[in-house]
C-alpha cells in the first residue's frame, strides 16, 4: 500500500475473523459472553454541518460551531485502536467529512498504521484538491453517494449539478488512483426511496461500469436530524407512495446480484428490504440499526462506538454518551461503558408491537 502499511490479506483474514468472533461472542449461549465483545463498527462523525440539501438528511440544518478534537487526538485514537484491536475497519464520515480540512490528514495516518480506513463523501465539490488528497491518503475504501446516474440525484440531494459534481469526483478518483497506482477500493452508496426507486438498478450498471468500483444499497429512513417518528413513513415525501415498485427494484437488484453484478450488500441484506417496504412497522428499528438481515434484536452498544463531532463517545443511540476522547483512552471507554444489553437496551422501548413480535424481543443479546 503505498504510502503506509500494506493491507496484506492476512490483514483481510483477521478482519473477517475478528468480526466473526465478536457476532458469536454477543449471541451465543443466550448472550452469555456479551461482555467480552469488542467493537466492530467503529466510525468518527468528522462534523454535524454539511453544504448538501437532502431531501432524506436533516442533517444541513445544524448552524453553528462544533468544539471538535485536535488533529492530534483523532490520531491517537487511531493508535490506540489499531494496538488494541488490530487492523480492524473504521469509517470517517459526517455531515460532510470534508468541510473539516483535516480529515483526509486523519484518513492517511489510519491508512498509514495498517487499519482499514473508510470515508464517506457526497463529491459536490468545485474544488477537487479535497478529493485528490483523499484518494492520496490511500485507504481500504473511498464512498460517494450517489442516488442516480442522473439528474434525479440533483432532486434528492437538493442543489443544481450535484450529479455533474459528483460524477466530477468519481472520475478524480478514478484518474488518481490508475496515475499513481493505488489500490484503494471505490463504492457508491444509493438510497432507495420514492424519488428515484425505478433508476437505482441503474446504478449498479454504472458501478460495474469501471474496475475496482461497487456499489451499497440502503433503504430510506426517517430522516437523520429528527426526532424519533415511529409512523415517519405515513407522511414522509420519500416513502413509496406504491411499495410494490419498490419491492421489484429489490427484486431486480438481488438478480443483478446473482448474475455477478458488484454489489456490496449480501443477498440477506437486500432480502430483508423487502418485508420493509411492505411493513415499514415490523421492520423500522432494525433496518435503521443496519442489522434487519441478522434476524435477530441486538443491541448496538456491544459493537458500535462512534465519535460525536464533539469528542463524545456513543455506543447507543438512544442513550447518553459514555465518553469522550479529548480526556480519556478509547480503551477505557468501551471497557467501563455501561451494560445496557444486560438491563434497559432501548430495543425493548423503541421496537413496536410488531417489531418486537417479529424478532421476538426479551433480551437484546438473546437468539
Amino acid at each position: 500500500m503505498s504510502g503506509g502499511s500494506p493491507l496484506v490479506p492476512l490483514h483481510s483474514l483477521y478482519k473477517t475473523g475478528y468480526t466473526a468472533i465478536q457476532y458469536r461472542l454477543r449471541t451465543f449461549a443466550g448472550g452469555r459472553w456479551a461482555d467480552h465483545c469488542r467493537p466492530t463498527d467503529i466510525g468518527f462523525m468528522m462534523t454535524n454541518l454539511c453544504n448538501a440539501r437532502c431531501v432524506h438528511c436533516d442533517i444541513w440544518k445544524n448552524k453553528g460551531k462544533e468544539a471538535f478534537p485536535t488533529p492530534e487526538q483523532y490520531n491517537t485514537m487511531l493508535s490506540d485502536l489499531r494496538a488494541w484491536l488490530g487492523p480492524v475497519h473504521v469509517y470517517l464520515s459526517g455531515g460532510e467529512a470534508l468541510l473539516r480540512p483535516y480529515t483526509t490528514d486523519v484518513l492517511a495516518h489510519g491508512a498509514k498504521i495498517g487499519l482499514f480506513m473508510e470515508m464517506l463523501t457526497h463529491g459536490y465539490w468545485d474544488d477537487q484538491s479535497r478529493i485528490e488528497k483523499a484518494a492520496l491518503a490511500n485507504p481500504w475504501r473511498l464512498t460517494v453517494s450517489l442516488d442516480a446516474a442522473s439528474a434525479t440525484h440533483d432532486i434528492v440531494r437538493g442543489r443544481e449539478k450535484f450529479f455533474d459534481k459528483t460524477s466530477t469526483t468519481i472520475q478524480t478518483l478514478l484518474r488518481v488512483r490508475k496515475e499513481k497506482g493505488l489500490g484503494f477500493n471505490i463504492r457508491l452508496k444509493t438510497v432507495i426511496m420514492a424519488q428515484n426507486m425505478d433508476e437505482v438498478s441503474e446504478v449498479a450498471r454504472f458501478a460495474n461500469s469501471h474496475e475496482g468500483m461497487d456499489v451499497f444499497y440502503q433503504a430510506v429512513e426517517q430522516n437523520y436530524n429528527t426526532p424519533e417518528d415511529p409512523r415517519w413513513f405515513e407522511h414522509s415525501e420519500n416513502w413509496p407512495k406504491d411499495p410494490e415498485r419498490a419491492i421489484q427494484a429489490v427484486e431486480k437488484l438481488i438478480a443483478l446480484k446473482k448474475q455477478g453484478l458488484r454489489i456490496g450488500n449480501s443477498l440477506q441484506q437486500l432480502e430483508s428490504m423487502i418485508p420493509y417496504f411492505r411493513d415499514p412497522d415490523a421492520m423500522r428499528v432494525a433496518i435503521q440499526s443496519h442489522t434487519a438481515h441478522e434476524h435477530k434484536p441486538i443491541c448496538s452498544a456491544l459493537t458500535s462506538i462512534q465519535v460525536q463531532p464533539n469528542g463524545d463517545i456513543i455506543s447507543c443511540y438512544g442513550k447518553p454518551p459514555v465518553g469522550n476522547i479529548k480526556t480519556t483512552p478509547i480503551r477505557e471507554i468501551w471497557e467501563n461503558r455501561p451494560r445496557w444489553w444486560r438491563e434497559g437496551c432501548c430495543l425493548n422501548e423503541r421496537c413496536t408491537t410488531a417489531e418486537k413480535e417479529l424478532l421476538s424481543i426479551g433480551n437484546a443479546t438473546s437468539k
